[in-house]
Parts: structure tokens; sequence; C-alpha cells
């Protein structure tokens, strides 16, 4: 079996915190007259970059001072309520077996970066990455850029990287570098549009990392778990 390196996504990976998203989502709209969106909606229309996604709530243009106010009203109200969010189930115990391993494993997340740190310090995992990154910048844009600034800081070659993530946007960046990617079925979008990108789906973060071993194993991946 080969080493691998995994890159973990942080929202709607490794931490569960759709039930908070959504919440601070509909405070911000709200203030234009939108109405509230549930989880359905929220996977109906979630995209990136972010800016495309409150386009596709407003159904118009969004300007820049519009934007402006949703993005710092958004992340107001989310770390005002980030400590109600817990890990994913299995999260631990699949961070405890990469370990087991022997491999690497860091954190990339489209989360502000010092922020990113605190949280992840709060469930006492941070000492499991061997680096952990978030946007330095208001916005992130799409992930493909961090993700290739990410690797190059750690030196690894894209061939051993598994990115293991959640939505369209993880999948774009991890073929945009040349890593594999695993989509972990997080609830930020709908099943199917996940399937439709034609990478392993996995219920569970433990059947992630079971596709990682075969990955390693030599077997090629498909889509499918």
């Amino acid at each position: 079996m080969r080493s691998l390196h995994i890159v973990w996504d942080w929202n709607g990976t490794l931490l569960d915190d759709l039930d908070i998203v959504v919440e601070s989502l509909n405070v911000g709209t709200a203030r234009f007259g939108v109405a509230p969106i549930d989880h359905d909606g929220y996977r109906d229309h979630f995209t990136r970059p972010v800016r495309g996604f409150y386009e596709s709530l407003f159904s118009r243009p969004v300007s820049d001072m519009e934007w402006a106010q949703l993005n710092k009203s958004f992340h107001d109200e989310y770390y005002a309520r980030v400590e109600r969010a817990t890990l994913t189930t299995g999260a631990r115990e699949a961070i405890d077996r990469v370990a087991a391993l022997g491999w690497s494993q860091s954190l990339l997340s489209m989360s502000i970066h010092d922020r990113l740190l605190e949280i992840v310090s709060s469930h006492g995992i941070a000492d499991r990455f061997i680096s952990i990154d978030g946007i330095r910048s208001p916005t992130g844009g799409l992930k493909a850029r961090h993700l290739e600034a990410h690797l190059e800081s750690l030196q690894k070659e894209p061939t051993v990287v598994l990115l293991i993530g959640d939505t369209p946007d993880d999948a774009m960046a991890a073929r945009g570098v040349g890593a594999a990617i695993v989509l972990y079925d997080g609830g930020s979008h709908h099943l199917d549009a996940l399937h439709a990108l034609g990478a392993p789906v996995a219920d569970t973060l433990g059947e992630a990392l079971d596709v990682a071993v075969r990955l390693a194993e030599g077997e090629t991946l498909e889509a499918g778990v």
C-alpha cells in the first residue's frame, strides 16, 4: 500500500454546521426582503463563488454594496453560532484512522483563517494536522487556487493527495490540480448532484476512507463506493 496525504475539507465535512449556515444566511437575506430557505432550498441554490449563490436566491444581480453587506452579515451571524456545531459523526475516528495508516493529513477550508484555527482548536484536533489553512481575504472565490497553494506550501505532489470534501467546488479543485477526490454526502448538495460529478460519493467519512485505502492499494477511483 502506498502512502497518501489526505486533505480534509472542514465545513460540511469534518464540521456538521449546515443548520447554523442556513440560519445565518436567512438573517442576512431577510434584510433584503428575501424569504427564508430551508435545507432543501440551500441545496437547490448553493454554488461557488458565493456571490452567485445570493444572486440565485435574489433572482437578480447583487450589487457590490449588497454583496459586502451580505458577506459581513453571514460571517457575523455564523461565528456567533458556531459553538453549537459539532464534529460530523465519525470525524474523530476517521482522523485517527488516517494517523494509524501512517499517512499525513491537513485541513483546507474556505473559512476565515484565524477563526478556523480557533474553531478547530476548540474541538481538540488541531494537532492532528500538519497544516490548517483558511482564507486570508474577505471572500475566497473558488477553492482550486487555495488547494494549489496549500499543496505547494506542503511540498506535496498532487498524485499522492486525496481531497475529502462535500461540494462540487471540492471536486473541481482536486481535479484542477491533479489530485484524487472523494465526496462525502454532508447535506450541502442534493445527492444526485454529487453523483453527477462522476466521483466516488460516500455516505460516511469511514466509507470515504475505505475508498482512500483502495486507492492506496492501486485501484482506480470510479463513481460510486
